[in-house]
């Protein structure tokens, strides 16, 4: 804004960097060979910014320098999106009002003022810049301290950012981006605001989440301006997976008044992203999507891909479809709010990322038990490598087309998980996750059982989750089983093809493959032997 001081402390923080500083629009007049106020007089505010944007834009690609723009310049869409591509730090000088009109006074002979009463001029520009400037990748907030200590504040918030890891998930038709990394939520509106085709959004969360972290998301989002039409609240658990909430979820959002331009964001676990996803498919005949999960569970693996659904009585996400977020938020700090068994649970799918991986298994034998014990730095590694192998999974087989490898192979421990689910009746009693870990050691015995793998593996796949606090074998679950039962619930998977059950199995750490010739007898000896009733 006019005031803030962005050439004085520029200049200070570039001294203190080593690197020399630019002044937009002198570079600007430079080039025109005409004062910035008679380029506006003769061609325009058009002419002038996309003059600016290719100034900026040639600058930003040179030698590392500091840069203090225009005060408008970053209100321009183009100029924003060339300052994110060359990785360039963004920062905003943000002052008060009074603190404005101060350092205002006796600029009353500058065009911006002639003629005009400075707080009017200002109330009106910070009206209309702030939600971008809110984009800006590091915000100071300023007062009348003496310039030193700005620039000191300044060079402290540089050094201190840590931008998020950024995976690319590249599908046929478009690409969206993964952002994984430490206090996220707090600058949401500024890292959706690029991708929404529209400043209006309705956040679908749970009524356990939405306490601990709707407040920082809604303040995030006020902040770059944009507009929450509508909050809808659903119980927490996998029961609200149902047409009952579906129907609830699209109720809300259409009364609330979005349009197809409206996002629908998803703040909270699977569930909530599996339901708010699917809702947005079907409102309208659909919505933008934005995930922002908040278990570790749907950081590493339901919420990126685009799979939404509900369940049926007969199954786990019988009813559903594709539907791709515009954008995926893994902000692993929130994951410090989560029961431990939740992190547990969560923790199942990525060891199952690493029995596909291979190397992230080894990591997971050596340092998982850190990640379940809440190490953040365990954590986030745990995420950005689950986030990794997902994105290349989906890039290749978006839509689960291929029968023998691509995303069915991120069914490993799904089948038999499905089903005990079912079985407990999705109430909470058998977490998703804990039913997966029960699947990868049923999983990796009838590997071992058919002869695929080593004899060996099921025992250290059994004992790693078990030493993390899952369960891994049917008797370490708190309920018993019927093997006919469960053999009817495989059946009914949406995995089945031509009335074949399909499993995915191992050869190894790194080695899976999907095959539908493994014989319905063996399974039901492997679930007998394990403990499953007749």
């Amino acid at each position: 804004m006019p005031g803030c001081g962005k050439s004085s402390i520029g200049r200070r923080l570039a001294v203190k960097l080593g690197l020399p500083f630019v002044d937009a629009d002198t570079e600007i007049e430079a080039a025109a060979g005409l004062p910035i106020t008679e380029i506006f007089t003769r061609y325009g505010e058009p002419h002038f910014r996309d003059g600016e944007r290719r100034v900026i834009a040639r600058l930003l690609a040179g030698p590392p320098l500091v840069l203090a723009t225009g005060g408008g310049a970053f209100t321009d869409a183009r100029t924003r999106r060339a300052v994110a591509e060359s990785g360039a730090i963004a920062v905003w000088l943000r002052c008060t009002l009074p603190v404005l009109l101060r350092r205002v006074a006796g600029r009353e002979h500058r065009p911006l003022f002639l003629n005009r009463d400075p707080r009017e001029v200002l109330e009106r520009l910070m009206t209309v810049r702030h939600p971008t400037f809110a984009e800006a990748t590091v915000i100071v907030d300023c007062t009348d301290e003496p310039p030193e200590t700005t620039t000191r504040r300044v060079m402290e918030a540089v050094e201190a950012h840590r931008e998020p890891a950024r995976l690319k998930v590249r599908l046929a038709e478009r690409s969206y981006d993964i952002l994984v990394g430490e206090g996220l939520l707090a600058r949401a509106g500024a890292l959706v605001a690029p991708v929404l085709p529209a400043r209006r959004v309705v956040v679908v969360t749970d009524s356990s989440v939405a306490p601990l972290h709707l407040p920082t998301l809604l303040d995030g989002l006020e902040a770059a301006g944009i507009a929450v039409v509508g909050t809808v609240e659903v119980p927490p658990g996998e029961a609200s997976k149902s047409f009952a909430q579906l129907e609830r979820v699209v109720e809300a959002t259409l009364a609330a008044g979005a349009d197809r331009r409206t996002a629908v964001l998803a703040l909270g676990g699977g569930v909530v992203g599996d339901l708010a996803g699917f809702a947005a498919a079907v409102a309208l005949r659909g919505l933008p999507f934005i995930q922002i999960p908040t278990t570790l569970l749907a950081q590493v693996d339901s919420s990126v891909g685009g799979k939404t659904g509900i369940n049926l009585g007969l199954g786990k996400n019988l009813v559903g479809a594709f539907h791709q977020p515009l954008l995926v938020l893994a902000d692993t700090g929130v994951l410090a709010t989560l029961p431990p068994r939740e992190l547990r649970a969560g923790y199942a799918e990525v060891a199952k990322h690493g029995l596909l991986q291979g190397p992230l298994w080894d990591w997971c034998e050596a340092e998982g038990a850190r990640a379940v014990a809440g190490d953040p730095a365990a954590l986030a590694h745990a995420v950005l490598e689950s986030c990794r192998l997902k994105a290349g999974v989906v890039a290749a087989d978006e839509r689960e087309e291929s029968v023998e490898g691509g995303r069915a192979l991120l069914n490993l421990g799904h089948t038999f998980g499905h089903a005990f689910e079912a079985e407990c009746g999705y109430g909470g009693t058998l977490l998703h996750g804990e039913a997966v870990a029960v699947g990868l050691g049923l999983a990796a015995s009838l590997s071992a059982r058919l002869g695929f793998c080593s004899q060996e593996l099921p025992g250290r796949v059994i004992s790693h989750l078990q030493a993390c606090g899952l369960p891994a074998r049917i008797a370490d679950l708190p309920r018993g089983f019927s093997t006919e039962r469960l053999m009817a619930r495989m059946r009914k998977d949406k995995k089945v093809r031509d009335g074949a059950m399909r499993f995915v199995l191992l050869r190894g750490p790194g080695d899976a493959f999907t095959t539908a010739e493994v014989p319905p007898a063996a399974v039901e000896a492997l679930l007998r032997d394990e403990g499953a009733g007749e």
